[in-house]
């Protein structure tokens, strides 16, 4: 393993931010003008093939763009992402590399040995003819996968793939009464192999196989960090995928965490979804801050946390089967960047993550729309569409391509009406928001967007002077549930307020 890096962060200092704050126009007249500005489409436009970046809505000249980039040079975000990329030691509370971007390289055998690794066990799985998988999971080992999964939908060619994250048995039996145990099999995920959530449904699922006749060890697979830990639930040695300790769970779907991905697109659609994101993991190692997508999303998010105080951004993806999207944007950004300050030298906090919400388009303009148009606070949006269509009835169908054009048509007019507004009828105007495109929406595709928001939520950390690697508050609640669960087995020394003591009585009560 490869030692820290020589990097710390100096103390920011706030004339800094004194200054990119005078740059940057207020209201729907500043913005309107910018986006007079002879060139500024072409100019606040980046583009890596097929993918297209427009930040002509956001409020940033030329100018202000130079400060936010000279700034990221002080906070050494070049060098933290150099190390990264190098597999140095840069999750200090931890110890660890992160190596999430290792697994998309295919000259690291770590990612070759992954694939095969993972493909051998599609190919166990198929051999036994189930035509459903459940797959068990919680946070990173599920809102990842079960994401992709959807999104993925038209590329599917094998079993249907279930996924269960929720503790509430509802969750777990509701799925559960519709299949049938001879032609299922499960996947159970966790790191660490002792979530409490995962384990619980694991634990109903193990019953529900056995009283159908089956055996665990041939109808359970087990991805994980904890082997041992796996083997003493009775998961078969061979039936357990392993996982890396540098591998963080909400960057995890390109490890055998995506096995689900896998069955779903075959080993050939996993591998391109690699590849989609080691296109991004290029395209932000190599190309000037000026001109990277990665460091312009993360410095455009760190502008409107920081610099202008705003604590929300939306997502808004206009693309149906993006729709569960927003959600593992949540865990990405809130669980990376939602913490005090943590990286050595830093002074005091400058802010954390923004609260991320979103839903897919056109539905979300018939519901929370309102607000970002008329309410007091500026939500920052991203828009993001292909601009073709995946259809069972072909793309080139005339239905569905004026279909698509209206979906597309509906997000341009939202951004636009969003920046300028309409003052004499109530609408100030002046919301910015970013527009992502790309030609349609596939295994490369995918990676390669997914990939550019895990360096965008980096990027933005760094900035911060944020550790967005590690997550003390998820343990935190842990821990409490744990003691809780003592107190009510009958151990009186746990200490409890109140309030918690009269609610956990009540289980005390029924048992």
């Amino acid at each position: 393993m490869k030692q820290t890096p020589p990097l710390k962060h100096t103390p920011l200092d706030p004339s800094s931010l004194d200054e990119i704050r005078s740059l940057i126009p207020e209201g729907r007249d500043g913005l309107a003008a910018l986006l007079e500005t002879p060139g500024r489409g072409q100019a606040m436009r980046i583009s890596l093939d097929d993918m297209v970046m427009d930040y002509s809505r956001q409020p940033v000249s030329g100018e202000a763009m130079d400060a936010l980039v000279a700034l990221a040079e002080t906070r050494q975000v070049s060098g933290w992402r150099d190390a990264m990329l190098a597999g140095e030691v840069i999750n200090h509370s931890e110890g660890r590399p992160v190596l999430h971007a290792a697994l998309r390289d295919p000259e690291q055998a770590m990612a070759r040995e992954g694939v095969d690794a993972m493909a051998a066990q599609v190919d166990y799985l198929l051999s036994l003819g189930v035509e459903d998988i459940v797959s068990i999971g919680i946070g990173g080992s599920d809102l990842g996968p079960a994401m992709a999964v959807e999104a993925l939908a038209p590329f599917h060619q094998g079993p249907e793939l279930h996924f269960i994250s929720n503790i509430d048995p509802a969750h777990l039996s509701d799925c559960l009464a519709t299949l049938n145990p001879l032609t299922t099999a499960f996947i159970v995920i966790s790191k660490t192999f002792t979530t409490m959530e995962t384990l619980a449904n694991m634990v109903m699922a193990k019953r529900w196989i056995t009283d159908a006749g089956m055996t665990v060890s041939e109808r359970m697979i087990a991805v994980t960090a904890a082997a041992d830990q796996a083997r003493q639930h009775g998961i078969d040695n061979q039936r357990i995928l392993t996982m890396n300790d540098g591998i963080g769970g909400r960057f995890s779907l390109w490890s055998a965490v995506g096995l689900g991905i896998m069955i779903a697109v075959g080993r050939e659609g996993f591998i391109d979804l690699l590849a989609g994101a080691e296109s991004m993991d290029r395209h932000f190692a190599m190309t000037p801050p000026e001109a990277n997508m990665a460091m312009t999303g993360g410095l455009l998010r760190f502008l409107h946390s920081t610099v202008l105080g705003r604590s929300t951004q939306a997502i808004i993806p206009y693309d149906q089967r993006l729709a569960r999207l927003p959600a593992w944007m949540q865990q990405l950004e809130m669980e990376s960047n939602g913490k005090p300050a943590a990286l050595p030298g830093e002074g005091a906090s400058l802010g954390t993550a923004p609260v991320i919400f979103g839903e897919v388009g056109s539905s979300a303009q018939h519901s929370f729309f309102q607000l970002l148009h008329q309410g007091p606070s500026i939500t920052p949006v991203d828009f993001l569409a292909p601009m073709n269509p995946v259809s069972f009835f072909g793309g080139d169908d005339p239905l569905v391509q004026h279909q698509h054009r209206a979906l597309l048509v509906n997000m341009l007019a939202q951004a636009d009406a969003l920046a300028l507004g309409a003052v004499s009828n109530g609408f100030p105007g002046g919301r910015p928001s970013t527009i992502f495109t790309w030609d349609e929406t596939g295994p490369f595709a995918l990676g390669r967007l997914l990939a550019l928001y895990e360096h965008i939520t980096a990027v933005h950390g760094w900035m911060l002077g944020l550790n967005s690697f590690d997550q003390p508050g998820v343990e935190l609640g842990k821990k409490l549930a744990g003691r809780y669960q003592q107190w009510i087995d009958g151990d009186d020394a746990i200490d409890l307020t109140e309030s918690s003591a009269h609610f956990l009585q009540r289980f005390r009560d029924r048992d």
